[in-house]
């Protein structure tokens, strides 16, 4: 996952994004185009999942039975 393009992450499941991007947060400076990315994949894939917020609505907060 070297490459900071928004294309070059979507093949890579949640999981995986979510551990590069803790990964690279130690040293954000230095990888702020590929910390960029991989945000714009988990924003849009949040986005697909829950839908847009309308402004002036808290979060949905759900809770694992």
């Amino acid at each position: 996952m070297a490459q900071a393009n928004l294309a070059a992450y979507e093949q890579y499941g949640d999981e995986a994004l979510m551990h590069r991007y803790f990964e690279l947060s130690e040293h954000a400076e230095e990888h702020a185009d590929e910390l960029a990315a991989i945000d714009a994949v988990i924003q849009s894939r949040l986005f697909a999942t829950y839908g847009a917020a309308t402004p002036g609505s808290s979060p949905r907060i759900r809770i694992a039975a």
